[in-house]
């Protein structure tokens, strides 16, 4: 399979350690962080700002095993040969990219 890479990601505003938002979203992302890697995710990148964790694509199932009961929002956005699969867990997007398969005509 190709080796999918995350280019450019462009991160939100900055937001200050002082603002009230900050310790629950952080406190949030780090224990979704620490249960991923529990389960044997394997995390390919961490965007704070975005409130993104980005797996490889093979732990995908992995996730729905372990996850399942706690995935929101679940969204597929396809560009050129490319998918974007995100779902939201406890209020942080996990997203992983997978290549479009082409039918057999």
């Amino acid at each position: 399979m190709e080796r999918l890479y995350v280019s450019s990601v462009q991160a939100g505003p900055c937001m200050s350690i002082f603002a009230e938002e900050f310790l629950p979203k952080i406190s949030s992302f780090n224990s979704l962080t620490r249960d991923l890697r529990k389960a044997g995710v394997e995390i390919k990148h961490l965007v704070f700002l975005d409130n993104k964790i980005f797996i490889e694509p093979n732990s995908a199932p992995l996730l729905q095993r372990q996850f399942g009961n706690e995935l929101r929002g679940v969204c597929y956005s396809t560009q050129g040969r490319v998918t974007r699969n995100t779902v939201t867990v406890r209020g942080v997007d996990v997203v992983w990219l997978s290549i479009v398969k082409e039918q057999d005509q």
